[in-house]
């Protein structure tokens, strides 16, 4: 028999990747989410609120690793999504008293806030600006607190992550949505906020591979960054979408896509420990997750043209 792996958050944009890598790998893979689902190798639980169901499938189910998506930024409460979620998972592991998975709990670079232009490492003293980065590092030092009491836990902290199935409201796919549009709508303007933010971008394949291997390993590391090192402004994922889209657009600025104080200028990540870990660099290509953005909603497009 394989190694057994549980994903929580399953059915989000990284959960769905990190699936794919574990079954991938030939471990068998039980995926958790609150909506139903019909299919095999998924269960409808929510952790918050469900404890005793989640008690009785970590004793049936008996993992060997576990990786911990289950929140995000829309997911309502971030403490509720987020921490208590992350409490009663490793409440559960706890009251297992033979089993010991190695469990990875999925941070955000959301936690270190703004902390100026040079790539931070994860010894920084991290000073989030929004409320979800505030529950993400929470979430970050509840899962420490039962790693310092012998549980197997690291938290991989990724920075942006880019590729098909990523949320509409962020900018990439925002940008890939509007220009689609505006060549089948013979538009010749797309609006934009700040441009100039810099931002660490890995593709979500790339991602989901390093969370996969840290769930092999079984770190000496608290906290591990899932980044390139490689900053890259908004402009230019505006510039690559565009110039494959095969169109000319100018710019109309939105003051509603501008966030304000809570925007941070420049978030990248220091991949130094990561890279120790995996024995490789994580490389982003943004032609290549651009190109892998834009196909699917091509193909939704000519679906929509052709009915």
């Amino acid at each position: 028999m394989g190694e057994r792996a549980l994903v929580t958050g399953v059915a989000g944009f990284l959960g769905e990747a990190v699936e794919r890598r574990v079954l991938a790998g030939g471990a068998q893979c039980l995926g958790l989410g609150r909506a139903r689902r019909a299919r095999p190798g998924y269960r409808a639980l929510d952790l918050a609120s469900e404890p005793a169901a989640l008690g009785s499938l970590m004793a049936e189910w008996r993992p060997d690793v576990i990786y911990h998506l289950a929140g995000g930024a829309a997911a309502g409460d971030p403490f509720v999504a987020n921490v208590a979620t992350t409490r009663v998972l490793l409440e559960a592991v706890r009251a297992q008293a033979a089993l010991r998975p190695r469990v990875v709990v999925v941070g955000s670079a959301a936690e270190y806030g703004d902390l100026g232009p040079e790539p931070v490492g994860e010894e920084a003293r991290e000073r989030p600006v929004t409320e979800y980065g505030v529950a993400k590092l929470a979430q970050t030092r509840l899962a420490l607190v039962f790693r310092r009491a012998g549980m197997r836990v690291t938290v991989a902290r990724p920075f942006n992550v880019m590729g098909p199935g990523m949320s509409a409201s962020l900018a990439p796919a925002r940008f890939a949505r509007e220009a689609l549009s505006a060549v089948s709508e013979g538009r010749d303007s797309i609006t934009v906020g700040d441009l100039s933010t810099i931002r660490d971008y890995l593709d979500v394949e790339d991602v989901a591979r390093a969370i996969w291997k840290l769930g092999q390993l079984d770190p000496l590391d608290e906290i591990v960054n899932v980044c390139s090192g490689r900053g890259i402004t908004t402009g230019e994922v505006l510039e690559e979408v565009v110039r494959q889209v095969g169109v000319s657009l100018a710019t109309r600025a939105d003051p509603r896509l501008v966030r304000g104080p809570h925007d941070v200028p420049v978030c990248v990540g220091n991949p130094g420990r990561l890279g120790a870990l995996m024995g490789e660099a994580l490389e982003f290509s943004l032609h290549r997750s651009v190109a892998r953005l834009l196909l699917p909603l091509r193909t939704q497009q000519v679906g929509r043209q052709s009915k």
